[in-house]
């Protein structure tokens, strides 16, 4: 009862509002249908559209990750494939030096250097013509023979 006698002192403290009708305000029909869907197809629409993004940069840091293994692996064989050419370009330089030529020459083929005696020079009278001795080429008879020392002498007369 003590709580009875208190609220009627606090209703006698507050002054009485006057609530006015306004004729030109009319208040939209509820229909409780739509107010309990729709917030339940905007949050369903919200978290398909998260999971779609969530889904997408999933697979675009999957796609980075394979790429960037994949670059590795290319970085990887590009470094054995400039190794290698760098040896190869080594031993080709090895092989066109003089010094090893000679070395090849003479350790695995047997060969020895000549020396200033070994050597014999040919001096003609004259140097603008050459004779070839007659050997086996001359003692060939036949049509081929013919046409191949005609084609001699023609070459010999245009050089």
């Amino acid at each position: 009862m003590a709580y009875t006698n208190q609220s009627t002192a606090a209703e006698k403290r507050l002054p009485q509002i006057d609530i006015l009708e306004r004729p030109e305000l009319t208040a939209l029909p509820e229909n409780e249908n739509i107010r309990k869907r729709v917030p339940y197809v905007r949050y369903g629409l919200m978290v398909t559209a998260v999971f779609i993004m969530l889904l997408a940069m999933l697979t675009g840091y999957s796609k980075v990750a394979q790429l960037t293994v994949e670059a590795d692996k290319l970085r990887t064989q590009l470094e054995q494939l400039q190794s290698e050419g760098a040896a190869l370009n080594a031993k080709r330089e090895q092989r066109f030096n003089l010094e090893y030529v000679e070395w090849v020459a003479v350790n695995r083929l047997g060969m020895i250097k000549q020396d200033k005696s070994q050597i014999t020079y040919l001096v003609t009278s004259n140097p603008e013509k050459i004779t070839v001795a007659a050997g086996e080429e001359e003692n060939r008879t036949g049509l081929m023979a013919g046409v191949t020392k005609g084609l001699n002498v023609v070459m010999e007369y245009l050089d």
